[in-house]
């Protein structure tokens, strides 16, 4: 994108701004004490500063935390919507969050539009990369490198490594899988997300250079701008948890449940997953799955559930070869699993038979496709069948006639030759 369109869109941007209701309203404050909840725009995928608890299902982590401290300065409830780097902005000034707390980063463009608070977690933009591969920028030169569309990060690669090409990801979880794909060869982010990317990835693979660093920035929360006053009970909420040492607890807590088997082994170190069985293959107890949600580890452990819900057996990741997913559930009896169960990976027992039932429709349409295709085979095989029959039938009439001519001839020749 040009300069020239850049700030035309920010423009545009702003001047719908500044005639939404929100903007004219007597400020955030006020809408929220009237609202009665105070609504935070998080991330889900960025452990520990939001993520998805496996065990609750709730967003949860140190940004909503600070979220929640703000909230309650107000004696109102917090309510979490979740936003990427792509939609945080519009969102906040379309008044569909009063605040962002979802690792957003400061830059010239970005304060043109919304307002934000003082730095709460210092971070470094870094690499993620197979070990060994990157030692300095130099090394990235012509490289593909997974980044966020729009963010400081994507700007940030093309000052520093203007050669290399960028891949854009939606979610964390995309960018590790086509990292493990060999489709990008690096992945760059602050490196409080790349921890849970790395903690995503096979031990001792993958590795987050020390030595290069294309950034030095702050975590901040964001706010609508010109909103002073509560930009200033953001602030103030910020300094009150760092000087009564709350704010320390809170980072304390959620940075040693990653490291810890908690969170970690629940979220970032076997990430959530779940696809649906297709068919099963050649080899004794082994099936194709079809992702639908997620990304898929491989070696990890897997959840087995029939459509309606119930878990009927454990299984593991056996092999992820592009698109294709396979299951190994030795221990099933054969011809229990079916087209239409579930394979899920990283969430609690309740939460996965949730998820199961959530994902009804695509269940039945993966039924109901097998079913059809199962269908066609045998249409095939029984019109083949039946080819082959009229096939035989009508060489063993030539064969009949055949003979019968031949018979016809030798006795012909006989009686010629008599």
């Amino acid at each position: 994108m040009t300069r020239t369109r850049i700030c035309s869109a920010i423009l545009t941007v702003v001047l719908l701004a500044a005639f939404h209701p929100a903007a004219r309203a007597g400020g955030s404050i006020e809408e929220v004490k009237e609202r009665g909840i105070l609504v935070a725009g998080v991330r889900n995928d960025a452990p520990p500063f939001g993520f998805v608890d496996p065990t609750s299902g709730e967003v949860v982590g140190i940004d909503v935390d600070l979220a929640r401290a703000v909230a309650n300065r107000l004696n109102v409830p917090l309510k979490v919507r979740i936003v990427t780097s792509q939609i945080w902005i519009p969102y906040l000034l379309n008044g569909d969050v009063d605040l962002v707390a979802a690792t957003v980063t400061r830059n010239p463009d970005r304060a043109k539009l919304v307002d934000f608070s003082l730095a709460y977690f210092q971070t470094s933009q870094r690499v993620l990369a197979r070990k060994g591969s990157v030692a300095s920028l130099e090394d990235l030169a012509g490289k593909k490198i997974g980044t966020t569309q729009g963010a400081a990060a994507e700007q940030n690669v093309r000052d520093l490594v203007p050669s290399a090409s960028c891949y854009f990801f939606s979610d964390s979880g995309k960018a590790v899988e086509a990292l493990q794909k060999g489709e990008v060869d690096a992945i760059s982010a602050s490196g409080s997300v790349l921890y849970g990317c790395l903690s995503a990835l096979p031990e001792n693979e993958y590795e987050i250079s020390g030595s290069v660093k294309l950034s030095e920035d702050g975590f901040r929360i964001a706010v609508r701008k010109g909103d002073a006053k509560f930009l200033d009970l953001v602030n103030s909420t910020l300094a009150a948890l760092n000087e009564k040492g709350d704010a320390k607890k809170i980072f304390d807590k959620w940075f040693r449940s990653r490291e810890g088997s908690g969170v970690r082994s629940a979220t970032a170190g076997i990430p959530q997953a779940m696809g649906v069985v297709t068919r099963s293959t050649s080899t004794g107890g082994r099936f194709l799955v079809l992702p639908i949600e997620g990304t898929f580890r491989p070696n990890a452990g897997v959840s087995i559930f029939d459509p309606q819900g119930n878990l009927v057996g454990e299984g593991k990741i056996e092999s992820i070869y592009e698109e294709e997913t396979y299951i190994d559930a030795p221990g099933a009896p054969k011809g229990l699993i079916q087209p239409g169960f579930s394979a899920v990976m990283g969430y609690g027992t309740l939460e996965a038979q949730k998820l199961v039932l959530s994902k009804k429709e695509i269940i039945e349409q993966v039924i109901k496709a097998t079913t059809e295709e199962k269908g066609k085979i045998q249409r095939e095989i029984a019109q083949k069948h039946e080819r082959e029959k009229q096939e035989r039938e009508k060489y063993q009439e030539d064969m009949t006639k055949s003979k019968l001519y031949l018979d016809y001839q030798y006795s012909d020749y006989y009686y010629r030759g008599r």
